[in-house]
C-alpha cells in the first residue's frame, strides 16, 4: 500500500480526536488555506526533532508507533500529512500529545554552528556493537545528513536494510564489507563508497579490531 494511502486511511475518530487546523494558534488572523499551509510546512520539521531529541532512528521510530520506515520519512519530509490518529500514534512514542504540539508550549531550538561530541545523536540501539552518530544542529532547512559510524570487532548492521536516499562515505580506520543486493566490496582504510540506499545493502567489519566511517546522507532525516 503506498504511504499515502496508508497514512491517510485513519478513518476512526474518536471525541480526543482533534482537528489539526483548530490547534494552530496564531498572534495574527490567517485564513483556513493559509493554516493549512503553515501546519504542513511545521509538522515534519518538529517530529524531526522530536524523534532526534529522543535519540531515535526513523525505523525504530517507525516500529514503535507502528508504521513503515518510508512512512516516517515522507512525513518528516512533508511529503505527505499524516492523519490525526497516525499523527496521535507518533507523538505517544515521543512523548508528546497533540496540544502541546500545536500550542505556543512548542520551543523550536535555535540551529547552532558548532556540534560537540556530547551533542551528538545517537541512533544505535544500546545493545547494538555498531554506533551511528548524527550530527544534528537543529536547522530546519537542513538538505545534507552527516553520520559518524563504528564499528566494534566482527559487528555488523541490519542485515539488508534500505532506505530513501544516496549515501557517500570514507574509512577513515579499518576496514568494511559492503554488500550491496548480491555483491560484495571491500573497502580499506582511505577508501570511500557512493551507493544508492534503496538497494538492499549491510555493513560488517570482518575484523579483530575496530572501524571507523564518516559518512554523508540524503535526504538528510535518517
Amino acid at each position: 500500500m503506498p504511504a499515502k494511502d496508508f497514512l491517510n486511511n485513519d478513518t476512526d475518530t474518536d471525541d480526543n480526536d482533534i482537528s489539526i487546523d483548530n490547534k494552530l494558534t496564531s498572534s495574527e488572523p490567517q485564513t483556513p488555506l493559509e493554516k493549512v499551509e503553515k501546519i504542513e510546512e511545521d509538522i515534519g520539521q518538529k517530529i524531526n526533532q522530536l524523534r532526534l531529541a529522543k535519540g531515535f532512528s526513523q525505523r525504530k521510530l517507525a516500529r514503535l508507533a507502528g508504521l513503515t520506515n518510508t512512512s516516517i520519512s515522507a512525513i518528516e519530509r512533508n511529503k505527505v500529512s499524516p492523519a490525526v490518529n497516525t499523527l496521535k500514534a507518533i507523538l505517544l512514542v515521543l512523548d508528546s500529545d497533540l496540544n502541546t504540539f500545536f500550542s505556543d508550549e512548542w520551543k523550536e531550538r535555535k540551529a547552532r554552528v558548532v556540534v560537540t561530541p556530547k551533542d551528538l545523536i545517537e541512533l544505535s540501539e544500546p545493545s547494538s556493537r555498531v554506533s551511528i552518530k548524527q550530527v544534528y544542529n537543529y536547522s530546519p532547512t537542513k538538505n545534507l545528513g552527516f553520520l559518524i559510524e563504528v564499528y566494534q570487532p566482527n559487528s555488523s548492521t541490519e542485515d539488508r536494510i534500505s532506505h530513501e536516499g544516496e549515501e557517500i562515505g570514507t574509512v577513515i580506520e579499518g576496514k568494511i564489507l559492503i554488500r550491496i543486493d548480491d555483491n560484495t566490496y571491500l573497502l580499506n582504510e582511505g577508501d570511500s563508497y557512493v551507493i544508492n540506499t534503496n538497494r538492499p545493502h549491510t555493513f560488517i567489519n570482518p575484523n579483530n579490531a575496530i572501524t571507523r566511517i564518516v559518512s554523508a546522507h540524503t535526504p538528510a532525516t535518517y
